[in-house]
C-alpha cells in the first residue's frame, strides 16, 4: 500500500482504494445488501484474506467515509461485525 503526502494531509494510492471497494463489494453481498444485516468481519475477511493490520484500517476509513457502520467491537480484527451503509451499498455497485 503506498502513502503520500501533501500539504501534510495523507493520500492513498490507488491500492488501498482498490482494496476499499473490493470489501464493499463483498460485504454487500455477505449481507444480501441490507443495510441492517451485521457481517462478522473475520467471515468478511476469509472471504477477503487481508491481514490484519490492512482489514482494520480498510473498515476504518470507510467508516469514516460513511461507508460501513461498526456494530460491535472486539475479536482479533479488533472490530467483531459491521454492517454496510447505503453510501457503501452505492460505492460497492458503481465500481
Amino acid at each position: 500500500m503506498r502513502t503520500y503526502r501533501k500539504n501534510g494531509k495523507m493520500l492513498i494510492g490507488g491500492d488501498f482504494n482498490k482494496k476499499g471497494v473490493q470489501l464493499l463489494k463483498t460485504l454487500s453481498e455477505m449481507s444480501q445488501k441490507d443495510i441492517d444485516a451485521d457481517v462478522a468481519v473475520g467471515d468478511l475477511n476469509r472471504a477477503l484474506k487481508f491481514d490484519r493490520n490492512e482489514i482494520k484500517n480498510l473498515l476504518e476509513y470507510l467508516e469514516n467515509k460513511e461507508c460501513v457502520q461498526i456494530k460491535t467491537i472486539g475479536g482479533p480484527y479488533l472490530y467483531g461485525h459491521i454492517s454496510i451503509t447505503s453510501k457503501g451499498l452505492i460505492r460497492a455497485v458503481r465500481k
